[in-house]
């Protein structure tokens, strides 16, 4: 039977069931139990993961981080003034 309490964990991490969430199914009394003993990380969908999440435009991120820098907006507007 135990052996069934880490297929459980990692099927309810695996299906994006939240931590707590998880920890109160299975009724341990700490994430951390949770999390690193009953959730088996090989078996998680890493690359399914970072492919959800939404695209950024990386040279406008960059560029509105430098101090100083127009955001692309202001670019924008600036390129009828010069």
């Amino acid at each position: 039977m135990h052996p069934l309490s880490h297929t459980f964990g990692t099927h309810l991490s695996k299906n994006g069931v939240a931590p707590r969430t998880a920890q109160a199914a299975m009724r341990h009394s700490s994430l951390d139990l949770t999390m690193n003993v009953y959730t088996d990380p090989s078996l998680l969908d890493v690359a399914g993961a970072l492919e959800a999440l939404p695209e950024l435009a990386l040279s406008d991120v960059r560029r509105s981080a430098r101090v100083g820098a127009p955001t692309a907006v202001q670019h924008e507007s600036l390129q009828g003034t010069l």
